[in-house]
């Protein structure tokens, strides 16, 4: 895997490669925004006791697992010096923005907001007092503190903010970057996402050896924004032993570019009475490791299935005999492998 690594000199030109994407690329922006709400589960005891920028970068992975809903309040109460919201107050106007790094300009578009009060409701959660999709929204709150949370793609960061009776501009620094994926072949070419499977999971792991899913199915070429920090990526070429796994870091204000080269081969099998015959139909077939391990199964005359370079069995079954022969892949060349049933 190659990473190559670009300054993104304009925050406004890292928005407009991000958000201006097909209608399928958009529809996984908008979930994935809906999904990173219930971040702030993790993240909103740490605002409300610490104040300030919070991004979600201990655990990147939470932003594309969550779904949306309310933080829980575990026992957390305001802070004693100032007021909770006072919903009968008039309410004070502000103005929301979001950006990539601290020296970054605001983001134009493509970030999803949510405001909850710091004070728990009966039932121990917070309550959503505003939300927008709207890039630098102008909301209209009583005096209080509140926690702002903002979402630009997979990234999600969150601020604790307090209201006074001033009208107040608040901004939150997301410390984003962005991440784009493509899955090559043995020859150099891009790999079509119909064939190769890209997925973006946390570097961390937890007691079981388990990695979270932060991005599935990612498209290949298109910038998937994250949180700064490390990621672990996993390319699966077909629907066998291709695949390849790396890790990379994201960091803030930087597009990194990560190739996946695989080196794999698609393999046919048939079954044959003779050399050079007709394929022999309902027949079901095993290929196995030289360590024994079953690497696919299917059945048929002319299965094909992509396999990793290397050394292999394959076992025919038909009409209760069994066949074998063995086998190697090499990188890039496509293969026709006959077992004769003899």
């Amino acid at each position: 895997m190659q990473a190559i690594r670009s300054f993104l000199f304009l925050a406004i030109a890292f928005c407009g490669l991000c958000i201006a994407m097909p209608g399928s690329a958009i529809a996984q922006s908008n979930n994935a925004a809906e999904e990173t709400v219930r971040a702030v589960e993790q993240i909103l005891k740490g605002v409300i006791t610490s104040g300030g920028d919070q991004p979600a970068d201990a655990e990147p992975g939470t932003a594309a697992e969550s779904a949306d809903g309310k933080p829980t309040a575990e026992g957390q109460t305001p802070a004693a010096n100032v007021p909770a919201a006072d919903p009968d107050a008039p309410p004070v106007p502000g103005r929301l923005y979001a950006r990539l790094t601290e020296d970054a300009g605001a983001l134009s578009s493509g970030v999803h907001w949510r405001l909850y009060r710091t004070t728990p409701e009966a039932d121990g959660s917070f309550m959503t007092v505003a939300s927008s999709d709207e890039p630098q929204p102008v909301i209209n709150v009583a005096p209080g503190e509140y926690v702002a949370v903002a979402v630009f793609g997979h990234a999600v960061a969150s601020r604790k903010i307090t209201v006074e009776q001033e009208p107040f501009r608040e901004a939150i620094t997301l410390n984003a970057g962005g991440l784009r994926l493509t899955s090559l072949g043995f020859d150099g070419k891009a790999l079509s996402p119909k064939v190769a499977k890209l997925s973006v999971y946390s570097a961390e792991q937890d007691e079981f050896g388990q990695r979270k899913l932060v991005v599935e199915n990612a498209q290949p070429g298109r910038v998937i924004v994250l949180n700064a920090g490390s990621y672990h990526i996993v390319s699966q070429y077909g629907d066998a032993n291709s695949v390849v796994r790396d890790d990379v870091k994201v960091e803030a204000a930087q597009l990194t570019d990560a190739r996946i080269k695989h080196s794999a081969a698609a393999i046919t099998f048939k079954l044959v009475n003779e050399a050079g015959g007709e394929a022999l139909a309902n027949t079901a077939w095993s290929i196995v490791s030289p360590g024994g391990d079953v690497v696919k199964e299917s059945f048929g005359a002319f299965p094909t299935h992509i396999l990793a370079a290397g050394d292999y069995s394959v076992i025919a079954r038909h009409e209760n005999n069994i066949y074998n022969r063995d086998f190697s892949v090499q990188p890039g060349l496509t293969q026709e492998v006959e077992v004769v049933a003899q």
